[in-house]
């Protein structure tokens, strides 16, 4: 199984799923839904519900080799790689053969592999010679090699086609019944499937780098089927045949991230998961399962790509056994072993549009997608063919290659012919008619701004569809490029499950629904997936007539953009009406037959692979089994940095100060020492040259006040504030602010030794021309004491009431076989698979720690975020003392202040 990705573009990403449609990209959060990471072809992002896609096949068969198995593809030089194994053992027919796929596919090579003796089971001594023959295949673009599972005699090759040599061989006990090779060139490693699990290679060393086990429910060894790497994300995605499941598995680290258990139709039957694959586009997960091989339980079932949640099953076939994914046009291949067929699926509606006979009845084996959309198939034989004679077969007892159109098989060594397999060519046009609109009595509604964008949408929010919003005219000030725009619903407080992310990070502000961009018209489609208690922090779903308020804001998000803000539209949800809209007219499932090529394959004269001596060994266990060290030997690059940033000539001691790209600069105590934090700023200036009006947040906003914080006597766009800040005409100011409590916040107990709170900065969004800054500008780490402290000499004698341990609740949520054994005697496709934030920081050294309060515990400094710097000095902590800038408001009350009772501490956040 080989996929084709689709390219890449930039996109802004979400909280759990999004949509996506005409002129722009849309993150929305929802659990039915999916991430999208590519494009369709030329940037056209209309989604599957504005169009109706019309999909042709036509499909030509061409003359291929006896006993293919699997395929690999070079780009460099468009040749296609197949294995071929004849037959059961002693295999006596096989190799590896190359393909012209420039033009007109042509055999150009075939290459020939070592012999070794062949001992039959429940032998002790050989009863003849077979050849090492390949099973799986996969071809390395970065070096040009040719990786190999040789599954009949558990060994993984490498062969280098330009010098028709083995390079390397792996060592007894490296793998076991290998069947299907992936090489992944981002992480530099090769990982083989097989019984047991997952053995790891190095493509450079050739080193056996890992094994990761594979285990069924009872415990028990299971078989590791067919691969995909998502090699962009560092994951592999791999079924695990008895326990008929699916892992998720880090490509760097070895670890299993998830394990997905897959779906039967038919409980009663056997599923046999065999192959799998991906589509980001569509956020979705293939598996292919051959079922009970008589058609129960053999299909696609399909999975959110995020959660592994079941969405739907895809009936094919009697046994579905490879899988390919065409990415770019959402379209997936799918082989029969069962009855030789390829089925095309039409990825988006889920549907087989087409069933392709090879003119094999049975043993399809693989198929694979080029980057261009070729489509490739192979089955292990023809219906009907005659015999071909080749040099691609030993004699039995000397282990020498001669030319022959027969080889002894069966119990009795009978002659049989030698025929030869198939090979299918599959190309697939989609084209696209736009589906109309639909019909709807609700009101639409049209929201201008003050630079003239608009926003359309409908009045009414039907129960459980997504909401649709149409802008045009949102650009940056320049209108040089499109805006981005962050959702919120009833300013935050429906807020994801998953927190939406812009360019692969989190925002600065919590509660946001999803980012849009707008195109570089300024214009945009986007589709807001219906809030529920699945997807959000409802306790209870909506009801008809409730109000949603949808907020658009932009300004803070990218340089130069126009501020906007305020309520976009007050959506009341509806019950869902009947649907006038025009429909797609039903797919039906097209049988195409593949029409013979009319070209004649020429079968080359075997080309000998040999080892790189004439008698040279298979590497010993010790030179290539023993696995890479888990921890890297120290060194001096890895030698730490002093935990303590050098001090700055505008900063003391008793400070850490945060940088912003722009030159402003930020200051605050290292320790947060009672009820209130006083802190300081230099150079916060829009961009052109007035002050900054700055929002302040803790946690991201998770902590919030009761009584909502106002900018200037009107309520902001945002859910969370904890305060305004105006700097003055310098950019300066100076500002104090409550610590949070149960009486003051939303926190329902109070904060404990251990518990943080991050405290960020955002300007951006508040005023015309403002720079845009956000992230955490520091994070202070919550300590108390346990006694009543002493009094300082100018103040009566305070008590501390007993703090009793809590829980903050803000804190950022830190082929198919009848049984093993005959699994086990199949090739790669021949049974088992063909007929079978933490916001907490470390502790750090004594003589880094801030100068300890009275009856408290102090830890580490620390601040920073992206794109910053943070550094020290040495003064007492600042105090309010009317310098420029103010609070415009907190909106939290005045607090007592218990002298020396509690500490914040500031830790140092490291970029």
């Amino acid at each position: 199984m080989t996929s084709s990705p689709k390219p890449s573009r930039k996109l802004l990403a979400i909280a759990g799923a999004l949509s996506v449609v005409a002129g722009s990209f849309a993150a929305v959060p929802a659990t039915f839904a999916a991430n999208i990471s590519a494009s369709v072809p030329g940037g056209n992002s209309q989604s599957s519900t504005e169009e109706c896609r019309h999909i042709a096949v036509r499909a030509t068969q061409y003359q291929g080799l006896p006993g293919q198995y699997q395929l690999a593809y070079s780009a460099a030089t468009s040749s296609l790689y197949t294995s071929f194994s004849s037959g059961r053992p002693p295999i006596l027919t096989g190799g590896v053969g190359t393909w012209n796929v420039a033009s007109t596919p042509s055999l150009a090579t075939v290459y020939q592999f070592p012999t070794t003796d062949f001992i039959a089971r429940g032998a002790t001594a050989p009863t003849g010679k077979q050849i090492e023959s390949p099973y799986g295949i996969a071809y390395d673009e970065a070096t040009g090699y040719v990786w190999v599972t040789q599954t009949r005699v558990n060994k993984v090759s490498v062969f280098d086609p330009a010098t028709n040599k083995i390079i390397w061989s792996s060592a007894e006990g490296d793998v076991n019944h290998p069947r299907e090779v992936r090489v992944d060139p981002s992480s530099g490693k090769v990982f083989v499937s097989g019984s047991g699990g997952i053995s790891v290679f190095d493509t450079t060393r050739h080193a056996l780098v890992k094994k990761i086990e594979f285990t069924d429910a009872k415990g028990e060894s299971d078989i590791a089927m067919n691969m995909h790497v998502d090699s962009a994300d560092g994951k592999l995605y791999v079924p695990s045949l008895s326990a008929g499941t699916v892992k998720v598995i880090d490509t760097k680290s070895y670890e299993v991230e998830k394990t997905i258990q897959l779906h039967k139709e038919n409980a009663e039957a056997a599923l046999n998961p065999s192959d799998v694959t991906i589509d980001k586009s569509l956020k979705e997960i293939y598996v292919s399962s051959q079922g009970d091989r008589k058609g129960a339980n053999s299909a696609i079932t399909v999975y959110d790509l995020e959660t592994g949640a079941y969405k739907k099953t895809i009936p094919f076939g009697n046994q579905a056994l490879a899988l390919a994914s065409d990415e770019a046009r959402d379209l997936l291949y799918v082989t029969d072993y069962g009855t030789g067929n390829v089925g095309v699926v039409d990825a988006r509606t889920g549907t087989v549009v087409s069933q392709v006979s090879t003119g094999a009845t049975s043993g399809a084996n693989d198929v694979l997608v080029t980057a261009d959309g070729s489509v490739y198939a192979v089955a292990r034989s023809i219906e009907g063919a005659s015999a071909i004679e080749t040099d691609y077969t030993i004699d039995k007892t000397t282990g020498e290659y001669r030319t022959s159109s027969t080889e002894p098989k069966g119990k009795d060594n009978a002659d049989s012919p030698i025929t030869p397999g198939v090979m299918v060519k599959i190309n697939t046009t989609v084209e696209t008619t736009a589906k109309p609109a639909a019909q709807t009595s609700s009101e639409e509604l049209v929201k201008t701004y003050a630079d003239g964008a608009k926003l359309y949408a409908v009045k009414d929010w039907t129960t459980g569809e997504t909401l649709k919003l149409r802008g045009e005219g949102f650009k940056t000030q320049d209108g040089s490029k499109g805006s981005v725009l962050a959702v919120k619903l009833n300013k935050g407080r429906i807020s994801a499950k998953e927190e939406p992310k812009l360019n692969g990070a989190e925002g600065n502000s919590a509660g946001v629904w999803a980012y849009i961009q707008a195109d570089e018209n300024g214009n945009f489609t986007a589709e807001l997936p219906y809030p529920t208690t699945e997807n959000s922090n409802l306790t209870e779903n909506l009801k008809s007539g409730d109000k949603v308020s949808v907020f658009l804001l932009s300004g803070s998000m990218v340089e130069g953009d126009t501020a906007r803000g305020g309520e976009a539209l007050s959506a009341t949800v509806a019950e869902k009406k009947a649907d006038t809209a025009a429909t797609c007219a039903p797919a039906e499932t097209t049988q195409v037959s593949a029409a013979p090529s009319g070209v004649t394959t020429t079968y080359p004269a075997g080309t000998k692979l040999s080892l790189p001596d004439s008698d040279a060994p298979t590497p010993a266990p010790s030179e290539s089994a023993k696995p890479e060290p888990t921890t890297p030997a120290p060194s001096e690059s890895a030698k730490p940095e002093p935990s303590t940033p050098a001090p700055s000539e505008s900063a003391n001691s008793n400070e850490v100060v945060h940088e912003y790209k722009d030159g402003a600069k930020v200051y605050f105590p290292k320790t947060w020492d009672g009820q209130k934090l006083t802190f300081r700023g230099e150079g916060f200036k829009t961009l052109d040259g007035k002050g900054s009006v700055i929002a302040v947040k803790l946690n991201k906003g998770a902590i919030s006040a009761k009584e909502e914080p106002k900018l200037e006597g009107v309520e902001g766009n945002s859910a969370g504030i904890w305060a305004y800040i105006k700097a003055d005409e310098n950019g300066n100011f100076t500002a104090t602010i409550d610590r949070p409590t149960v009486a003051n916040s939303n926190l329902t107990e109070e904060l404990k030794t251990g518990d943080s709170v991050a405290i960020y900065l955002l300007s951006g969004s508040l005023t015309e021309n403002d720079n845009v800054r956000g992230g955490v500008a520091v994070e202070y780490t919550f300590s108390v004491e346990n006694k009543a402290p002493a009094p300082k000499a100018s103040e009566p004698k305070t008590s501390e009431p007993a703090t009793a341990p809590v829980t903050n609740p803000s804190a950022a949520p830190s082929a198919p076989a009848d049984s093993k054994e005959q699994a086990k005697d199949q090739p790669a496709k021949d049974q088992s698979k063909a007929p079978v934030d933490s916001m907490n920081s470390e502790t750090q050294k004594k003589d880094n720690t801030a100068p300890k309060t009275s009856g408290s515990s102090s830890q580490n400094v620390t601040s920073s975020s992206n794109g910053s710097t943070s550094s020290n000095s040495s003064k007492s902590s600042l105090a309010n003392t009317g310098a420029s800038g103010v609070v415009i408001a907190a909106g939290i009350g005045v607090l007592a202040l218990v002298v020396g009772a509690t500490v914040l501490v500031a830790r140092r956040r490291k970029a």
